[in-house]
């Protein structure tokens, strides 16, 4: 089966190193215009903003380059992988910093991405996750500023504020106060904070899940019309009795394969029963009709799926080969014509045989009717040396 989104990895992939390349430069341009006029030292900021962040991250690509490198890895787990590699980048984003607003809406991003895979599981999966992405944010963003505000003294906060409210007639707020204040603040914050999380990364699943849904039905209305446009392709392109591709098929994919086919070899094969109008004539049409089966059957399971088997008259059958020289297609058709005349038949004592003429395209300009022409003429040789054989320009 053919795998669909093996081009969205690749994307997706190169998408998630740009983010890591994009993050670890904004590192450095925040502590060379930030930190650094500051008196931050980079020994200070670098390990837990850099360093250790962009380890982890390109451990991450490593490891999701390695699952997808693995062709007995499911389609499915590759999927999942890239997903979750993007959930640890965000997680190892939020870790290391702590401006709570703008972080909450990291999460959003494996949701929304989550959608390109089609899978409801693998969404809720990272919603799940990004909830508990959002849940750990808040917890270590409180226990910050719970530790801050803790280390700080009271008396010193007294004076910070008595410092800045000089000119407030009403007096100077206490520390104990300030400090009481400051964590019924802090609480009332946490669980607003969580609740804004929560809310925020839910309505990106919402909206996930209603891409989606639009996703799948787009996916089933595409699928219906493909089984339309086959059954009409069946209707239009197949001989009805055999189910090979018909005279108008045949005419069509020649002059195709005729104009595409560029350095390739290119062979054709035309097959016309011997003798099946007397056939026809002594044994019945319904007898001539399972020799007709017959032959089809014996062409299908020699030819494959690669060249194009057609009936594209009564008893007249062709072969296009693409990619096939004449030598192979010569050994194929005389294979097919070995087991259709040792065929037996309860109607028949004898055996029932055809000609063939096969042909390889020639390498200099040559049309479709050219090309039909000259594998007819020695089909009609090996009628004219006897029949029961197969014929080539070789």
């Amino acid at each position: 089966m053919e795998d669909k989104f093996a081009s969205t990895r690749k994307h997706f992939i190169l998408a998630i190193s740009f983010s890591v390349v994009v993050i670890a430069l904004t590192e450095i341009a925040t502590f060379a215009y930030v930190h650094s006029p500051a008196g931050v030292k980079w020994e200070d900021y670098g390990i837990g903003k850099f360093y250790i962040p962009l380890g982890v991250n390109i451990a991450t690509l490593i490891t999701l380059l390695i699952i997808l490198r693995r062709p007995h890895i499911r389609d499915m787990v590759k999927n999942y992988a890239c997903v979750i590699s993007l959930v640890i980048v965000c997680t190892v984003v939020v870790t290391s910093h702590h401006d709570y607003p703008v972080l909450l809406a990291v999460f959003v991003v494996p949701v929304i991405w989550s959608i390109v895979f089609e899978d409801k599981f693998l969404c809720s999966v990272t919603h799940l996750l990004c909830q508990l992405g959002v849940l750990q944010l808040t917890v270590s963003s409180s226990i910050l500023t719970k530790n801050s505000m803790v280390n700080m003294d009271a008396d010193s906060l007294a004076n910070k504020v008595a410092d800045f409210y000089k000119s407030n007639p009403k007096g100077v707020i206490s520390g104990e106060d300030m400090l009481r204040i400051c964590n019924e603040t802090r609480t009332n914050t946490l669980w607003v904070n969580i609740i804004l999380g929560i809310i925020l990364v839910a309505t990106a699943r919402l909206f996930g899940y209603l891409m989606l849904l639009q996703l799948q039905k787009k996916d089933s209305i595409l699928q219906t019309h493909e089984k339309d446009n086959m059954a009409l392709e069946k209707q239009l392109l197949r001989d009805q009795m055999t189910g090979l591709y018909n005279h108008t098929a045949f005419y069509e994919f020649l002059d195709r394969c005729v104009k595409m086919k560029g350095d390739e070899p290119l062979t054709l094969a035309v097959v016309d029963i011997d003798d099946f109008k007397k056939v026809n004539d002594t044994y019945g049409h319904d007898n001539g009709d399972e020799v007709i089966l017959t032959l089809s059957k014996i062409m299908q399971s020699h030819c494959g799926a690669d060249n194009y088997v057609c009936r594209y008259g009564g008893e007249e059958f062709a072969v296009i080969f693409p990619n096939s020289r004449e030598k192979e297609a010569r050994q194929i058709m005389q294979n097919i014509l070995e087991e259709f005349r040792n065929t037996h038949y309860d109607w028949h004592s004898g055996s029932i045989s055809f000609s063939c003429g096969v042909f390889q395209c020639s390498p200099y300009r040559m049309n479709a009717e050219e090309f039909f022409q000259i594998t007819d003429k020695l089909l009609y040789k090996a009628k004219h040396n006897g029949k029961n054989q197969v014929c080539g320009g070789q």
